[in-house]
C-alpha cells in the first residue's frame, strides 16, 4: 500500500510543478506588467514549481538513495540553502528585474535559477537541523523585510519598467511575507505545536 501511494504522490507533485512552471512561462507578459505580480506571483510560482518537482523525485527515492547523493556536496543542507538565499536576493534587485523584462536571456536565467533554487530547498531543509533552519529563515525574512521597506520608502522609481505606486505595493507584499513565513514555519514545527497544545515532549 505504501509503495502504491508513492507513485501517485510523485505524479501529483510532478503535475503541480509542471503546471506552475508552464503557467509562469506562458503568462510571463501579463505577470511582468506590474512589479507586484512579478515579485509576488511569478517568482513564487517558479520557486514552488521547483519545490514540487523535488518532492516528486523524493517520493520515488528511498531515504538512503537521497542522502547518499546529497551527502558529498550538501552537508547539513548548507549549500542548497546558500544557493536559495543568493538566488532570491539577486532577483529582488531592481536592476535584475529590469533586465529580466528587457532581455530574453536574463528572463531565461531568472526562470532557471529560481526553479533550481526551489528544487534544492526541500532536501536542504530536511538535512538542516532546527538551528540552521532558523538561521536560514531569519536571513531570508529579514532580507525580504529590508528590501520591502526600501521599496516603500524610496522617493523615486527603482525599476525603469514599474511605477512608484506599484513599487510601494510590492514592498508591502514583501514585508507581509517576511512576517507570515516565519509564523508558518513555527506552526509546522512539532515542538511548537506540542507547546501550544499542552503536549509533553518525548
Amino acid at each position: 500500500m505504501k509503495m502504491a501511494r508513492a507513485p501517485r504522490s510523485a505524479a501529483t507533485w510532478a503535475i503541480l510543478g509542471a503546471a506552475l512552471l508552464m503557467a509562469a512561462v506562458a503568462l510571463r507578459q501579463d505577470l511582468e506588467q506590474t512589479m507586484t505580480r512579478h515579485m509576488l506571483v511569478q517568482i513564487p510560482m517558479l520557486l514552488v514549481a521547483g519545490i514540487a518537482c523535488s518532492r516528486s523525485m523524493s517520493a520515488l527515492q528511498t531515504d538512503s538513495e537521497r542522502l547518499s547523493r546529497l551527502e558529498a556536496w550538501n552537508a547539513h543542507g548548507l549549500t542548497g540553502l546558500l544557493v536559495f538565499l543568493l538566488t532570491t536576493a539577486y532577483w529582488m534587485i531592481p536592476r535584475a528585474l529590469d533586465s529580466a523584462v528587457a532581455c530574453a536571456a536574463a528572463e531565461l536565467a531568472k526562470m532557471l535559477s529560481l526553479f533550481v533554487a526551489g528544487f534544492l530547498l526541500p532536501a536542504s531543509l530536511a538535512r538542516a537541523n532546527t538551528i540552521l533552519q532558523l538561521f536560514f529563515l531569519g536571513n531570508f525574512a529579514s532580507m525580504m523585510a529590508i528590501v520591502g521597506m526600501l521599496y516603500q520608502d524610496a522617493p523615486q522609481r527603482l525599476c525603469n519598467f514599474y511605477l512608484v505606486d506599484d513599487q510601494v505595493w510590492a514592498g508591502m507584499g514583501l514585508v507581509t511575507l517576511a512576517v507570515v513565513l516565519p509564523l508558518l514555519w513555527c506552526l509546522c514545527l512539532k515542538s511548537v505545536r506540542d507547546y501550544f497544545t499542552g503536549k509533553k515532549a518525548g
